[in-house]
């Protein structure tokens, strides 16, 4: 029975121990495999976060340096003119543009301007010392941003040059400062040991941060079959420092530029590492102690846990209540050198948190050097005279922190053993640091009041005397000291308040927020605008008031100012709409029986004075006269500013309205003089009278404004408001309401017109014209498309007109005629909406078009009204491969100012030119003189209204490249052009 007893244990024991070394090797497995994981994941987190930096750096610098590539194409037009005119330079102002482009970006340092040749031909004040180009103009790409090696001159910045060559062939050259790339890699998450960098095509670095930031200019590998809008990640150890790196690279900036960023092998495995040694520890520490455990036995393995347990609960309780006080204990003997420190004892002074003895030498070596000669003292005084030990004093750790503690012990002489002294030490530092802060916020508080900057006082509240002040009340009010304590709170107001200032001491507000504003007088009588917060203290035994005085005398102009602002026009100083209809309504309000009269006077062309002579000019034009209407004596009351280049001129009296329009165009008559010369300004001039007493002044200047635009349409000086414009108006509302339903019930449709090549009859392109099919017939597109454009409507009308343009293309190119493109005319109104050249390529994409497959036609006024916007747009057009002309050329105003400068590939010479050319020598001569320059400026011509043969030979004898017309063919739709196309040459 034993022996099965002993058996049954010894089995017991032997599947105990089984189960114990299985459980480890599934234990010891699943953690190696999770150490592998987490290895990996880490290495893929670190190559993320590489190739996001690389990213993120270069959209920043394809944006950088797109922005300069377009300041650089800005003025190259410039640049070509200025080294063309070898004669007269100074009539092409590059030296201005280039310091307008630098000024505008800081990050060039200068531009130069080199020949075909690569000799230089302008060169900047800060120049790197080259007289040649740095490119090998050979091999250069003629329409590309090209980018040279990095320049060091001497211990100057480091500069990388920008090439640009300019449609003639000559070259821009500007120089970018490094420290502008420096500036992008500023603040980037890689590490201390990481690294990104900005590297040219052939690996030089042009700017660097990482744990060596000092690499510029040296040259480094860059991964074969890089290429701009690829990407790349390799591990690699840095030529530069010497540390492996998961390296990321990126050439997608669409410039000769590579973006590098690495993030240090060992750093981003670091954690991994000390997961891994855990893990393995704490796997060896199990298989030890499950040996440990197999080798016990069952009695006395009891025995030794309770003790072991028992003894490191003590050891746990006196750890914790050391690290809650934040508190260790210390022991030595006399004459030691060494000191028995607890573990939080240890960590307090910065040694390793572990207890043992630790030399005595150490911990006044870490004591501050103000304290450790006063602690030293204590300490040898204690063993000497057996008293208790007692210092507070400062510690400096190894990591440059100050920490405050408080040390007690006391010495212990016990028969037959060696003197010792225990002790404890506590962290006092937040304490202390409580102290030192409650000591600073007194002394601030001390000196708050005298020092404030603002007038600060103290008054008693029964007798109104003043308590305190401080200096900057005394600077402020010119009263010394000792007057101010003689004087009470009214000696510094006016008279007039004086009852309000006795109310508001009795007002039981705290604290008084100062909403009011009070007026306050100077020594000097001076009165400032001043607004008060105060509360309510006791001082020096007194019911008193605590008062800071804000001086707000320049916030109450600048509200007088603004109350000005808000009813007046700034430009001309005169009232502006809404305080005009006010004071006109005013006229009638205490005479009901009496009527006015208003005057609205809508200045002519002032909307292209802009683009001739500059903003200022105009201001100065409205200015001069608003101030001659202000003047004139003629009856006239209020005068208004409307900003659309119109005036309001109230008549108080109606039966006067004649003598205002007759001063009216006296005044207009005289030509107005500005810095650009003399300007001959001419008005419409709308006038209405107030019809019934209780109408509105809102309806009188509507009705005078519509009189106004009546004169505009029939080119009269002068028109008056008669119910019979006020129908027509609302005839014309009624046709932009039908338009506003004729795109959604399918009312438009396109026509097409041919446009032929001279030379050998080939249909080119194809005109799609707008037509509106109504119930009672077409709508000529002169009636619909103005209204649409006041209107607003032509937008989404024009928007219809892409889409519907673009299918139509799809269907040419499906029927065989993939070379016949479609031309758009695109208003004004729709072009400078911005939107054109996204419809114009969301069309294309969705349709498959080839580039080139859709025109564009513009008109002079979509230029003139915003030449910025349109050089923009006409630049994205041209990017997308779509060809632009301008449509009815030479009809406009000033056209000639815009083709130097605006990207265009058409001219159309207008039909009204065209029209019997070779019999009217005018219309000969002016059609010579279009050709001629456009031929010049290199753009294709286009002829419209071609209606005979003779017509057509004269234009083929003087170069025309384009013609379009009845000749040819009528506009027709697309079904029927198809057929047209399709049909014989000779049967057209």
């Amino acid at each position: 029975m034993k022996a099965a007893a002993s058996d049954a244990a010894t089995a017991r024991t032997t599947f105990v121990r089984w189960i114990g070394i299985w459980l480890g090797i599934v234990i010891s497995a699943g953690l190696l495999f999770t150490i592998f994981l987490d290895r990996s994941a880490r290495t893929d987190a670190a190559r993320r976060q590489s190739m996001a930096v690389t990213m993120g750096v270069d959209r920043l610098l394809h944006f950088e340096i797109r922005n300069l590539e377009r300041a650089m194409r800005g003025m190259a037009t410039i640049a070509d003119g200025y080294a063309n005119d070898h004669e007269d330079r100074s009539r092409w102002d590059l030296p201005g543009e280039i310091r307008g482009v630098v000024s505008r970006h800081a990050e060039l340092q200068d531009i130069d301007l080199y020949g075909r040749d690569g000799q230089a031909i302008y060169r900047g004040v800060s120049t790197y010392g080259q007289d040649t180009l740095p490119l090998d103009i050979q091999r250069a790409p003629p329409r590309a941003l090209n980018v040279g090696r990095l320049i060091v001159e001497g211990r100057a910045e480091p500069i990388v040059p920008l090439m640009l060559r300019t449609p003639e062939g000559h070259w821009l050259v500007a120089r970018l400062r490094t420290a502008e790339l420096q500036r992008m890699l500023e603040d980037l998450d890689v590490g201390k040991e990481g690294s990104v960098g900005i590297l040219s095509h052939d690996g030089i670095v042009l700017a660097r941060r990482g744990a060596s930031g000092a690499h510029v200019g040296r040259q480094v590998p860059v991964p074969a079959g890089l290429t701009s809008g690829e990407t790349s990640q390799v591990d690699v150890v840095s030529r530069l420092d010497g540390v492996e790196r998961f390296a990321s690279f990126a050439g997608t900036s669409g410039y000769p530029f590579v973006v590098a960023a690495g993030i240090s092998k060992r750093e981003a495995l670091a954690p991994w590492r000390n997961y891994a040694v855990t893990a393995i520890v704490l796997l060896a520490l199990y298989w030890l102690g499950t040996l440990y455990l197999m080798r016990r036995t069952a009695s006395s393995e009891s025995a030794r846990d309770l003790a072991h347990d028992e003894l490191q609960r003590h050891a746990d309780w006196l750890a914790k209540a050391q690290e809650a006080s934040q508190a260790g204990v210390w022991a030595m003997e006399q004459d030691s050198d060494r000191v028995r420190a607890s573990a939080h004892a240890a960590r307090l002074f910065g040694f390793p948190p572990v207890p043992g003895m630790l030399p005595l030498g150490e911990f006044f070596a870490r004591m501050h050097d103000d304290d450790r000669a006063r602690v030293e003292q204590a300490f040898a005084a204690s063993w000497e005279n057996g008293t208790p030990f007692h210092a507070e004093y400062r510690i400096l750790l190894p990591d440059g922190r100050q920490r405050w503690i408080d040390a007690k012990g006391a010495p212990a002489h016990d028969p037959g053993q060696v003197p010792r002294m225990s002790g404890t030490i506590v962290d006092v530092s937040e304490r202390r640091d409580q102290q030192e802060q409650l000591a600073r916020a007194e002394a601030q508080f001390r000196e708050l009041f005298e020092l404030n900057p603002l007038p600060f006082w103290v008054y008693d509240v029964h007798t109104l005397r003043f308590l305190a002040v401080n200096g900057t009340a005394i600077r402020r009010y010119g009263y010394s000291r000792e007057e101010f304590l003689g004087m009470t709170i009214l000696q510094i107001r006016p008279p007039e308040e004086h009852a309000a200032v006795l109310a508001s001491v009795e007002e039981a507000t705290e604290p008084d927020d100062g909403l009011r504003v009070w007026l306050h007088a100077t020594r000097s009588g001076k009165r400032i605008h001043v607004r008060i917060h105060s509360s309510r203290i006791r001082f020096d035994g007194h019911d008193a008031r605590l008062v800071l005085a804000e001086d707000v005398s320049e916030r109450v102009a600048y509200e007088y100012d603004l109350a000005w602002r808000a009813a007046h026009d700034e430009n001309t100083g005169l009232l502006n709409q809404r305080t005009f209809v006010e004071r006109v309504e005013q006229l009638t309000r205490h005479d009901p029986e009496a009527t006015y009269a208003v005057v609205y006077v809508q200045l002519r062309d002032l909307e292209l004075v802009s683009p001739m002579f500059g903003r200022r000019t105009r201001d100065e034009i409205i200015a001069a006269i608003a101030r001659r209407i202000a003047a004139t004596d003629g009856g006239a009351g209020p005068v208004a500013y409307v900003p659309a280049d119109a005036f309001l001129i109230a008549v108080p009296q109606a039966a006067q309205w004649d003598r205002v329009v007759d001063d009216l165009h006296a005044l207009f008559a005289a030509p107005v003089v500005s810095e650009t010369g003399s300007h001959r300004v001419e008005a419409w001039i709308g006038v209405a009278f107030q019809q019934q007493p209780e109408q509105s002044g809102e309806e009188v200047i509507g009705h005078a404004a519509l009189a106004a635009l009546q004169a505009r349409t029939e080119n009269v000086p002068t028109m008056h408001y008669t119910d019979l414009l006020a129908e027509k108006a609302s005839a014309r509302m009624a046709i932009v309401g039908r338009l506003r339903h004729a795109l959604a019930n399918g009312e438009f449709e396109l026509f097409f017109q041919p446009i032929q090549r001279m030379r050998d009859g080939t249909v080119v392109a194809a005109e799609a014209l707008l037509r509106w099919r109504t119930p009672d017939g077409y709508v000529p597109p002169s009636s619909f498309i103005p209204l649409s454009e006041e209107s607003g409507l032509i937008v989404p009308i024009g928007e219809w007109v892409i889409e519907q343009a673009a299918q139509a293309q799809a269907r040419l190119v499906a029927a065989g005629f993939p070379q016949v493109a479609v031309a758009i005319n695109v208003s004004a109104v729709q072009f400078m909406s911005g939107a054109v050249p996204r419809q114009i390529r969301e069309a294309a994409r969705r349709h498959g078009l080839a580039r080139g497959a859709l025109h564009v036609e513009l008109t002079e006024s979509a230029m003139l009204r915003r030449p910025d916007a349109a050089k923009f747009a006409m630049e994205e057009l041209q990017q997308d491969g779509v060809c632009v002309s301008i449509d009815d050329f030479g009809t406009g105003f000033s056209s000639m100012a815009y083709l130097r400068d605006l990207s265009v590939d058409h001219l159309k010479i207008d039909r009204s030119f065209v029209d019997h050319v070779d019999q009217d020598p005018r219309n000969a001569s002016i059609c010579r003189a279009l050709i001629a320059l456009g031929k010049g400026l290199e753009l294709s011509i286009v002829a419209e209204g071609v209606e005979r043969a003779e017509e057509l030979a004269w234009l083929s004898t003087h170069g025309v490249e384009q013609v379009q017309g009845y000749y040819i063919a009528r506009p027709v739709p697309l079904e029927a052009f198809i057929a047209w196309l399709e049909a014989p040459v000779e049967s057209r």
